[in-house]
């Protein structure tokens, strides 16, 4: 434990010294301005999160933040374009300590990034309205951007939890190359989703009542906020807050925050930002979905509706069976949990436990 914690020290003095480098490099080539990424906040209407993240170097590979991408028929790129755009999201360069303004309605306040260029604030405010709302970040050189920030009803009493990679999108994240190739070659309107899971989606969150909010939950790294909201958008795919992680050397390892870490935290802190909501959760058994949402339906069985994992298409027959048993003894404890093939049959179970209409099922394929 010693040695992890002197490694994990070295690596991170290893961090600041290229930051510096690169910083250096920005700064002789004019490109020195800090801009700031938005990130999709969320919240009840007397505490919110807001978050983004303070960097150098970005203005090329910018996407749109919300709402319907342009209609206007986009200009085919070469593979090479594509990966140097792809690229382009990794070489940032963030600036700690930035202070940034929050404004109405959740200011104004002064919030600083930490080292890692990060903005993660929880505001205490006035009752504020349900719903959508527009943020604005300036940093004091002048530089602005707009955070969307979901505050939910009140009177919701479900949300969604979901996974991405191979829950929502295919991207073969447990076989290296596909997931390489999918990630840095790919155009983010050729990337494929799950057939019917889109529908599913909408279908959950308007159920009945008031909208649903809905958490999509990766240990993607944040760089990958901007695409993933673009496939969202591209998709029709409810909107809602992204929970990434960040990749590099931190406290919590050499490279990135393991999945067990990660989104068992960050369920747990949903669990307890959003008191009223029980938790629909959604995952693929292609990693470690199944016993994370196993280990939160026993820790909280009064608060997880359901858990539905998907079967990735290349699983062994042992991890089949594995998933089965495991969804067979959670079941037993009260939680359902079904391992299934396809969207069908998630739609059809939410069905008979009131989580859609019967008749949504029919328009899900």
């Amino acid at each position: 434990m010693q040695l992890r914690k002197v490694l994990v020290r070295a690596a991170m003095i290893v961090e600041d010294i290229v930051q510096e480098g690169v910083l250096l490099a920005l700064r002789v080539r004019g490109r020195h301005h800090p801009m700031v990424v938005p990130f999709i906040g969320h919240g009840t209407t007397r505490k919110v999160r807001v978050g983004a993240r303070v960097v150098y170097g970005r203005p090329e590979v910018a996407a749109p933040a919300v709402g319907i991408p342009s209609a206007a028929k986009p200009t085919r790129r070469s593979r090479r374009a594509i990966l140097r755009s792809s690229i382009a999201r990794f070489l940032t360069v963030e600036v700690p300590g930035a202070m940034v303004q929050v404004g109405e309605p959740l200011g104004p306040r002064r919030v600083r990034t930490d080292r890692d260029g990060y903005l993660d604030a929880v505001l205490d405010v006035d009752v504020i309205t349900p719903g959508w709302h527009e943020v604005p970040l300036e940093l004091k050189d002048g530089a602005r951007a707009s955070a969307q920030v979901l505050v939910v009803d009140p009177e919701s009493e479900i949300g969604i939890v979901s996974d991405v990679d191979d829950t929502i999108l295919e991207t073969g994240i447990s076989r290296g190359m596909e997931f390489i190739r999918a990630t840095l070659l790919t155009e983010t309107r050729d990337r494929t989703p799950l057939p019917g899971a889109a529908a599913l989606y909408r279908a959950l969150v308007e159920a009945a009542g008031p909208p649903r909010p809905v958490f999509y939950l990766s240990t993607s790294p944040w760089n990958l906020h901007e695409m993933l909201l673009e496939f969202i958008a591209l998709r029709r795919f409810p909107l809602g807050p992204l929970l990434l992680t960040d990749w590099g050397p931190s406290k919590s390892g050499l490279f990135r925050i393991g999945a067990q870490e990660h989104k068992l935290g960050v369920v747990r802190r949903l669990l307890g930002e959003h008191p009223r909501l029980s938790l629909v959760l959604i995952g693929d058994s292609g990693q470690a979905d199944p016993e994370i949402y196993a280990t939160l339906a026993r820790e909280h069985p009064d608060r997880i509706t359901a858990v539905y994992i998907r079967r990735t298409r290349h699983a062994l027959r042992s991890r089949v069976l594995e998933v089965d048993a495991l969804a067979a003894e959670v079941s037993a404890a009260g939680v359902p949990m079904l391992a299934v093939d396809d969207s069908t049959q998630i739609a059809a179970h939410a069905a008979t436990i009131g989580l859609l209409h019967p008749d949504a099922v029919a328009e899900i394929s």
